[in-house]
């Protein structure tokens, strides 16, 4: 009986060890642990303390009868010893009597053994807590409206942290245990929910339930992006869904390329899917130009000549190039006059002239385009030919946008250009701006060095919800919608179907901020005679060219007579295919009823709105 009893012993030990190392290994050895990796390695601990408590139980002093039965006993009671130890005083001494040594190690693993034990199950109950309570959460406020984005990241977090109203659930998709610490704190800190699934798993749980939902597909790739949107839209198709808006990210993909998924994408309760492709440079283009008039500071030539905005734009990236072509188109306006001054490090003349086919170096012909633009190529900035360019050319600048390089880089363009205007005695009439992606830097800076600068660009700003949303200009365009055509009228257009176009809805958007432009400019210099607009053929002529330079900045040219029909009209599937335009002509030779669509008419409600905006 001795020798049994030592063989139960030595193997309890030896399967106890076994059982420590495979739960601690099994974890070890493990890609992506999730919660039930640690209820399986808290598994192989628990197996091992109940095989370490059997032997105790097995050659204990109580008298039993029946082998069979004293092992089965055992082995309950040492699977109830393992759960009480818990409930008692968190310990358990077991000795193998007579052999000291070794009763002093086999009482070291199995104390080793229950804490590694109760760490897995912490560690379970963590990684529960970090999953399926957030999936709870979700279940529980599903009916909310809902705020889902497909990743979390910087941008997606800045958008969230900018929301408000605490009235919305914000869910972040694909948003597991192994994102970063520092997120998932800025998550938890505006209450949001990290659900470890895909957009489409979450929609699942709550398409037909939430009040409304608004889904922002922002991750890092523009492919990532298109790719989520076509399994969104597949998702949905067909489906109750309720009030949802799409807002998807794209940089370089055209629209027309998604157009299908704009018009077809229809619900079973008559809802329509509204898809907003954002660029997210052109929103910063708008949005800046709202706040910021470069009409404000155009310098005064008198003697009936046109007032000059001279722009200065030092760097050429996608966020400079959306400014120059916002500056542009904006820029025509009568008694205005714009020269827009590059400042290139590279060589990238050429490559705008690929994109835009038809934005010249200069047009000087009312009824077309008036603007000039001085591209100034392989500027070497951090030298003093960036100061001796301004200096020689273009000192009396009234506007400036620096975006070069990194936020130290830019600063320093932005303080050294502020120091030449304070050398040439500049006493105002010019603005400022730097990009600087990271605004808490700039709370370190010589506020004195700094006078006359705006700082502009920070992420926080370029992704917070309202800037994304587009909310202040749509708003303000779809009042004007609904004030130009009245729901009920015969023909009147529901804003829903026609900003259900892209081009329809960045060009509006376009045309709302110009004639926001145009009312401060009536304002100013006209006596608030706001009927000009109509009444002087000028302010049409100079409407058309404002569409004009917008639509050839999208990079249309105008059509060949061969691809027009005998009216003279172009077809409206060639006119995408092509990218051509057949009215992209001065505007004495648009026909009678095309020039009339030049003419918005200022009523004093359509005024109220833009100055509200």
């Amino acid at each position: 009986m001795a020798k049994v009893e030592m063989v139960c012993w030595y193997g309890a030990f030896a399967l106890g060890v076994a059982g420590l190392l495979s739960g601690i290994l099994y974890l070890l050895f493990k890609k992506g642990v999730r919660e039930e990796h640690f209820a399986k390695a808290a598994g192989f601990e628990f197996a091992a303390s109940w095989i370490l408590f059997i032997p105790e139980e097995l050659f204990n002093d109580i008298p039993r009868s029946v082998p069979f039965l004293r092992v089965i006993e055992s082995i309950i009671t040492a699977l109830l010893k393992t759960f009480n130890i818990y409930l008692g005083d968190g310990s358990k001494r077991v000795a193998y009597a007579g052999h000291p040594i070794f009763s002093a190690l086999y009482a070291t693993l199995v104390t080793v053994v229950n804490i590694v034990l109760l760490l897995f199950v912490a560690g379970f109950l963590a990684s529960f807590f970090d999953g399926p309570f957030q999936r709870i959460r979700l279940s529980l406020h599903k009916r909310r409206s809902i705020v889902l984005f497909s990743e979390c990241n910087d941008k997606t977090l800045a958008t969230a942290e900018s929301i408000r109203s605490k009235r919305k659930m914000i869910v972040f998709a694909n948003c597991g245990r192994n994102t970063e610490t520092a997120r998932k704190d800025r998550i938890a800190a505006i209450k949001g929910v990290r659900f470890d699934g895909t957009v489409t798993e979450v929609l699942k749980k709550t398409v037909g339930k939430s009040k409304r939902m608004e889904v922002f597909l922002f991750g890092d790739r523009e492919e990532d992006n298109l790719a989520e949107l076509e399994h969104v839209c597949g998702f949905l198709e067909g489906k109750r869904t309720g009030r949802i808006r799409v807002y998807t990210e794209l940089s370089e993909t055209p629209w027309s390329l998604y157009d299908e998924y704009l018009e077809t994408h229809n619900s079973a309760d008559g809802e329509k899917l509204v898809i907003n492709f954002v660029r997210t440079e052109e929103n910063f283009a708008y949005n800046n130009l709202l706040q910021n008039s470069i009409f404000e500071t155009a310098i005064e030539r008198g003697d009936g000549e046109p007032r000059e905005i001279k722009f200065l734009l030092v760097g050429m990236n996608e966020r400079n190039l959306e400014l120059l072509k916002a500056v542009l188109h904006l820029s025509q306006m009568p008694g205005y006059r714009v020269t827009v001054m590059v400042l290139d490090p590279g060589a990238s003349r050429k490559r705008l002239l690929c994109k835009m086919p038809e934005i010249c170096d200069e047009r000087d012909v009312v009824g077309d385009a008036v603007y000039r633009i001085l591209y100034r190529q392989h500027v070497l900035t951090e030298t003093d030919q960036f100061e001796e360019i301004i200096r020689n050319e273009f000192a009396d600048f009234t506007f400036a946008f620096i975006n070069d390089g990194d936020n130290l880089r830019n600063a320093n363009l932005a303080m050294r250009l502020n120091a030449l205007c304070y050398r040439e005695q500049r006493n105002g009439g010019y603005r400022i701006q730097v990009n600087i992606e990271d605004e808490d830097m700039c709370n370190r800076w010589n506020p004195e060095l700094t006078k006359n600068i705006d700082v502009v660009g920070t992420r926080r700003a370029m992704y917070d919800y309202s800037f994304i949303t587009m909310s202040n200009i749509e708003k303000g365009t779809v009042a004007i919608h609904n004030v130009r055509y009245p729901k009920g009228e015969p023909g009147s257009p529901a804003w829903i179907s026609y900003c259900n176009n892209e081009y329809n809805r960045h060009s509006v958007y376009a045309r709302t901020l110009s004639f926001k432009y145009k009312v401060w400019v009536i304002d100013r210099f006209y006596n608030s005679d706001y009927g000009i607009t109509t009444e002087d053929r000028m302010w049409k002529v100079y409407e058309h060219m404002r569409w004009n330079v917008y639509t050839r900045t999208l990079g249309l040219v105008l059509a060949d007579r061969a691809l027009l029909d005998e009216s003279g009209e172009l077809d409206r599937k060639l006119r995408g295919i092509a990218r051509v335009h057949n009215d992209l002509v001065k505007y004495d030779d648009l026909l009678p009823a095309e020039q009339d669509k030049d003419a918005l008419v200022l009523t004093p409600k359509i005024v109220e709105i833009l100055k509200s905006i």
